[in-house]
């Protein structure tokens, strides 16, 4: 195929190291970026990130400058997630660490149109998908392949929204870190999941991208290199051991949320299902980023 652009999200970029990790995490981080860029440069093509470029919105200086000596060549259409976001809210992006990069030309967020790929239309997290006449929509929301993954789960199906948005040749999809593609009558949504393997329960994940041919509206993953024997989980076997009593309550709060494994997604499931005033919110996301 002769690719016309590189479908990717969830780089979660980070300065810090996740608790599962053995391995020298930053250095890997840093590979997988630089793999996707030259994978890019083979092919003279742009990359399109559908959010969570970083995993914070706040972004120390050395990091900021790192990324932008690996990406400098390269045009990057990209939104931003929630993790992107101070208090994952939308108005606040210049504050951010993506609103700086944006700012400084390394992403560009803006709806773009050329020969190739005719129009992208761009919605970032907390706006909802509406008919453009674009030929791509990028949105960063939870979106599942068939049925919701947990109980309580709030997200959309990938073939409800190629039903809905009938006009859309292509969805790209971040948030939910499970890739997949889902074909509906010739279209196609690709959720590529995360670029790295950050919890316990990503054992087994295959980090990928998914290369794109306009003309034939097909896509071939690629997958970035990993090595084996890298995520521990014994930090989870160490906690339930010592304490049966809270191995008892999140067995009773599984039956409504994830347990231990996103807990901003359950943050989120709470909001929606109990009335909470946005400055009281806007407090607990804050704290999140802490």
């Amino acid at each position: 195929m002769k690719p016309d652009c590189i479908l990717t999200a969830d780089w979660h970029i980070r300065a810090d190291t996740p608790t599962s990790r053995t391995d020298d995490f930053t250095a890997v981080m840093w590979r997988k970026v630089q793999f996707i860029n030259d994978l890019a440069d083979e092919h003279n093509i742009p990359i399109l990130i559908a959010g969570d470029v970083g995993h914070r919105s706040q972004w120390p200086n050395w990091l900021v400058e790192k990324f932008m000596s690996i990406i400098s060549d390269i045009e990057i259409i990209a939104i931003p997630g929630q993790h992107d976001l101070p208090g994952h809210n939308l108005d606040a992006i210049r504050q951010s660490g993506f609103g700086i990069l944006k700012r400084a030309g390394y992403l560009n967020s803006t709806l773009l149109l050329n020969s190739i790929l005719q129009s992208i239309a761009v919605f970032p997290y907390g706006t909802n998908i509406t008919k453009t006449n674009a030929v791509i929509a990028m949105t960063h929301q939870m979106v599942t392949k068939g049925k919701s993954e947990w109980p309580g789960q709030v997200a959309s199906s990938a073939k409800s929204l190629l039903k809905k948005f009938p006009d859309y040749k292509l969805i790209l999809s971040g948030d939910n870190h499970q890739p997949f593609v889902v074909e509906y009558e010739g279209r196609l949504l690709v959720n590529p999941g995360s670029m790295m393997r950050s919890t316990a329960d990503q054992i087994d994940h295959r980090p990928r991208v998914y290369l794109w041919e306009a003309k034939s509206n097909s896509v071939e993953a690629v997958y970035l290199p990993i090595e084996q024997g890298v995520i521990d989980r014994s930090h989870i076997d160490t906690k339930k051991e010592k304490d049966a009593r809270i191995e008892a309550y999140t067995t009773r709060l599984s039956e409504r949320y994830e347990v231990g494994l996103s807990y901003e997604e359950n943050l989120k499931a709470y909001f929606e299902e109990n009335r909470t005033r946005q400055p009281i919110k806007d407090r607990i996301w804050e704290a999140c980023e802490i």
